[in-house]
């Protein structure tokens, strides 16, 4: 999954294709640690919540040509996910802030997107 498809990049190309006469700017919120973030996030949602993504993880057709399952396989994909994604964002054309997604100050991030909205995207 990490090694960006060829089918997914000739699509992510030209979907910045087709945007270009647009005025586009992506706000990505990024997590530093995804293990750590979902670990926390199924902390808070429980058990069953748990048993239920990992349930479907198992059944996903990359956990299974891996041959993981259980926690593990739902650890291997969110770290695959995050690479991808920041493979896809280092090839992206346009304006983008990169914040993070669980910030120290949530104020502080929300006046750097302020900041970011107020000021006029750069040419490309």
């Amino acid at each position: 999954m990490a090694a960006c498809d060829p089918v997914l990049m000739k699509f992510w190309s030209e979907l910045q294709e087709r945007l270009e006469s647009a005025d586009v700017r992506l706000l990505y919120f990024r997590e530093n640690d995804p293990r750590q973030a979902f670990t926390d996030i199924m902390r808070v949602r429980g058990a069953a919540w748990q048993n239920y993504v990992v349930e479907a993880f198992n059944h996903y057709p990359w956990t299974k040509a891996q041959g993981l399952s259980g926690i593990e396989a739902v650890f291997r994909v969110i770290d695959q996910y995050a690479m991808l994604i920041d493979r896809l964002l280092a090839s992206w054309r346009f304006d983008v802030l990169i914040l993070p997604a669980r910030p120290a100050s949530y104020p502080e991030r929300t006046e750097a997107f302020i900041r970011w909205l107020a000021t006029p995207a750069p040419e490309l």
